[in-house]
């Protein structure tokens, strides 16, 4: 709808009629959008569920290649946890 008058008359519909407002505003989204977007029946998409996915152990190392055993994120952790820990023990009233 291009016509303004139109707009302001549907909207003060949509604001009368109790749930109007949802059903305006989903309207509005789907209208403005065209055509909806299906990437399956596109012409020239490619279908990704046949991509290889990683075994567990390649997984595995390429996690430990990005986050290492002695990294200092993991020593940092490792010293906040000591730290907390301490601290528990030092305060527990048995």
């Amino acid at each position: 709808m291009t016509n303004p008058l139109v707009h302001a008359l549907v909207f003060l519909a949509a604001v009368l009629i109790p749930g109007g407002l949802l059903v305006y505003f989903a309207w509005r989204a789907i209208s403005l959008k065209g055509e909806p977007n299906h990437t399956a029946q596109n012409p020239g998409s490619e279908d990704i569920s046949d991509t290889l996915k990683p075994t567990p152990d390649e997984a595995q190392s390429a996690f430990r290649e990005m986050f290492p055993k002695d990294s200092l994120r993991a020593q940092s952790r490792r010293k906040q946890l000591d730290r907390v820990k301490a601290f528990r023990h030092r305060n527990s009233k048995k």
